[in-house]
């Protein structure tokens, strides 16, 4: 079974995702301070490469769930203790060698490897654990994988202890704070006491994790848990047929999406993330520039800030519409949809134009909450039009490209590098050498954003606005007719 999980994580690209993404790593901290390269590493280590099991853990679990693998393999001799124990070691694996090439490139000398690999196969197998117990309860990776926020934000707060915001001795009752104090320990400097407490913690946690894994597994996978007593209660709603029948399969299925946003906490958390992420950077980046960077005027950046702002919500909306495709598709609904009047173009518009209303809305209210950078409303009005032409984008990519779910989080890994590294080539990039970065379609619409924040609304915001138009055009067309043929 392990072999086995090994080379199915191997042909969902599990290993060539993080090859790439291992590669920008090594890119970045290249070009880094010597005084900031160990802080930059312990960060990358403890918040990517040693979780990297809890964000595939999930896929996983529901692919094999929903095609009845799981069926199987619980009443053989592998059972559920086998099942956990292999995903729990071969994603473990996966974690345990990317962190060590990250480190070994950068970092190669004065690094103590047993301490690292110990905090790092420690922590990714406890996260792979929570994983498993958390997935249990979830029928689609969308619920799944955005309550992962909720129980996040929480765990990670010690690293504002690390990063020297807040100080509190509650930390080190949270997971992350031990990977922290191995991590980190492994640079040198570590005291044999805290060392103890930070093995013991995880060695537990992973005892606990281990059991609740295995009772949650065997309840909802296993046993069927509460959906046996209230499948038999679900009656169609009225609503939904009367809207079927005046509006058409478009309102039923807004209808339906509607409701999921608004009762689905997971998903209204999804919606809400850009502009929570405006507001977060409007109270955190002055606090940071008066306190904490005295010698650095911090409002130079506030429109690289801003253009991660205006592609931020295609991103995250494009990939939670994308998510309900592979979702329709893997279900069956989508074979269903395209069968019925609605037809196959008529989901596809549909599902591109909610991506793109709903892009449009969040460029536009996380720019004006951000409120930093100084920003005529005509340029906003623009830029969000233009922008919001990567949420349908991203939606086509998803489903055009992702075979199901576990595909589609493995692109989505990489996919995040699209949002980056144009702001990373205007912060760092002269002209015109920085126009290379337009290959992103995405780079045009952020690079008329900083144009406007500095120089106001010209010529240049245009050109750039009609660049992004033709280029997010076409891969939004391309995509498009690529989903067309595959469905």
């Amino acid at each position: 079974m392990l072999s086995w999980d090994i080379r199915l994580q191997i042909r969902y690209g599990f290993y060539a995702v993080y090859a790439v993404v291992t590669l920008f790593y090594l890119l970045i901290l290249d070009t880094l301070p010597a005084d900031l390269v160990e802080p930059a590493l312990v960060l990358v280590v403890v918040t990517d490469t040693a979780v990297l099991g809890f964000y595939f853990i999930g896929a996983l679990v529901l692919i094999e769930k929903r095609e009845g693998v799981l069926d199987a393999l619980v009443v053989t001799p592998l059972g559920i203790r086998g099942y956990v124990i292999s995903k729990t070691i071969s994603l473990t694996a996966l974690a345990a060698l990317a962190s060590t090439v990250v480190v070994a490139f950068v970092y190669p000398t004065g690094v103590d490897f047993l301490l690292l690999l110990a905090g790092v196969a420690l922590t990714a197998s406890l996260f792979v654990l929570v994983g498993v117990a958390a997935v249990a309860r979830f029928n689609t990776i969308n619920r799944y994988f955005f309550s992962a926020v909720l129980y996040g934000t929480v765990l990670y707060t010690p690293l504002a202890g690390y990063l020297g915001v807040f100080e509190t001795p509650l930390y080190y009752f949270l997971p992350i704070q031990p990977t922290l104090v191995l991590v980190e320990g492994a640079f040198g400097g570590y005291r044999l006491a805290t060392i103890s407490y930070a093995l013991a913690y995880l060695g537990l946690g992973n005892a606990v994790a281990y059991v609740l894994a295995r009772r949650q597994f065997r309840y909802h996978v296993v046993q069927g848990g509460e959906k046996r007593r209230t499948a038999s209660t679900h009656e169609p709603n009225r609503l939904t047929s009367w809207v079927n029948e005046r509006v058409g399969s478009v309102g039923g299925m807004a209808l339906a999406d509607i409701r999921n946003w608004v009762r689905d906490p997971i998903l209204l958390l999804a919606a809400t993330g850009p502009l929570a992420l405006g507001v977060f950077a409007r109270l955190v980046l002055p606090v940071i520039d008066r306190q904490y960077v005295p010698g650095l005027d911090l409002s130079v950046y506030f429109p690289v800030v801003l253009a991660f702002l205006v592609a931020f919500p295609p991103y995250i909306y494009g990939f939670v519409v994308g998510f309900f495709v592979l979702e329709d598709r893997e279900q069956g609904t989508l074979s269903a949809l395209v069968a019925s009047p609605l037809t196959r173009s008529g989901y596809l518009r549909y599902r591109g134009l909610s991506a793109y209303l709903l892009s449009v809305v969040g460029v536009v209210l996380s720019v004006a909450l951000f409120g930093l950078a100084d920003i005529p409303p005509l340029a906003v009005g623009s830029i969000a039009l233009v922008a919001a032409l990567a949420g349908p984008a991203v939606t086509f990519l998803f489903a055009s490209l992702a075979r199901d779910s576990i595909e589609g989080l493995a692109i989505n890994k990489l996919l995040g590098l699209v949002v980056v590294l144009p702001a990373l080539a205007i912060l760092v990039l002269p002209e015109p050498i920085e126009y290379v970065a337009g290959i992103d379609p995405l780079y045009w619409p952020m690079k008329a954003a900083v144009a406007s924040a500095e120089t106001g609304v010209g010529v240049a915001v245009f050109v750039y606005l009609a660049l992004g138009i033709v280029s997010l055009g076409l891969v939004t067309v391309g995509f498009a007719r690529r989903f067309d043929v595959a469905t």
